[in-house]
């Protein structure tokens, strides 16, 4: 039943970088300003029900989350860093917000749940797994037929997004190399718009703008 948050944890293994940033995130504009902006394009993108039962894996803080769950029935927010998804709770109870679940594990090894979801969302997080092509395969039988897959993440970039670049397996991706990999997933209808442009300093400091595309495919 929903109506809290429920934390389901896996066993913990020490801080990771994300743990150690995780109460100061939301504090950055651009990363609020990044997700609101998902959030508007899944919504033109993805036909959004008050029924829907929605995942977000590398959900974070739950800013696509949160801004998710009014529009839907009910969201589940996986990631992989118990400090993340503390954050979270206590914005859900602050903000008196229900149908909301967090799970804490690893997406690529997760037992997801056994009730299929009508919509797959994450954002700024296929940059931070080693095989995206395995976790994609994985999605596939946690979606019923028909449902919806909706990824956002950098175009491909010259590697000088990140400054720190521990737990970065990729800078960025074409965009039709995520197709293909949805494709090859067996999902069908794959088509990517342009979510974003965030403009911020680069690892040489200098300003940078750079897109942030939103991929979304259907379940056949």
């Amino acid at each position: 039943m929903f109506g809290k948050v429920v934390f389901m944890t896996a066993a913990r293994k020490g801080q990771s970088p994300f743990d150690l940033r995780a109460s100061e995130w939301d504090s950055n504009p651009a990363r609020v300003a990044l997700a609101r902006a998902v959030v508007e394009a899944l919504r033109a993108a993805v036909p959004l029900r008050a029924d829907m039962r929605v995942m977000d894996f590398g959900a974070g803080t739950g800013l696509v989350s949160l801004g998710l769950l009014p529009l839907v029935g009910e969201v589940t927010a996986v990631d992989a860093s118990g400090e993340m998804l503390r954050v979270l709770g206590e914005k859900v109870q602050s903000l008196g917000a229900a149908n909301l679940r967090a799970l804490h594990c690893d997406i690529a090894q997760a037992e997801l749940s056994s009730e299929p979801f009508d919509l797959i969302v994450s954002s700024m997080t296929l940059h931070h797994l080693p095989d995206v092509p395995y976790v994609l395969g994985r999605l596939r039988p946690a979606l019923r037929k028909g449902g919806w897959v909706a990824l956002a993440d950098l175009d491909a970039e010259d590697g000088s997004f990140h400054a720190d670049k521990t737990g970065v397996y990729h800078n960025g991706f074409e965009r039709s190399t995520v197709c293909r990999w949805l494709e090859e997933a067996g999902f069908a209808n794959a088509r990517s718009c342009e979510a974003y442009r965030m403009t911020r300093p680069a690892s040489d400091g200098a300003l940078h703008t750079y897109p942030i595309f939103l991929v979304t495919a259907r379940r056949g």
